[in-house]
């Protein structure tokens, strides 16, 4: 927990942040949803934690609507965020310093 702490102390927490390893989605109907992958994890701004909780039962409401309740909570919750209060997923990774993508990138 130190180190992340560490690493988180260059965002505001002021700030409306959305942090995590971006990815990107594609449905059956061609929208494309960047989202922050849950099984590498995301962060949630003290800022914009508040606006979320007023934002999550409209979300929730159009997720059953349109899904029947089921999909991956990562891309509804990135969903959520940006239809709500346009925040994309920012990277929490320095990606030429902190992150390794392969093998050649290690050596």
């Amino acid at each position: 927990m130190p180190l992340i702490e560490q690493r988180l102390r260059c965002f505001d927490p002021a700030d409306f942040w959305f942090l995590g390893v971006p990815q990107v989605a594609h449905s059956s109907r061609g929208v494309m949803t960047r989202f922050s992958s849950g099984g590498a994890g995301y962060i949630i701004s003290r800022a914009l934690l508040p606006k979320l909780s007023t934002w999550s039962p409209f979300c929730l409401l159009q997720l059953l609507q349109h899904a029947g309740g089921t999909g991956m909570e990562d891309v509804s919750l990135a969903g959520c965020i940006w239809r709500w209060g346009r925040v994309e997923v920012v990277s929490y990774a320095d990606y030429e310093t902190e992150v390794i993508t392969s093998e050649a990138a290690l050596n």
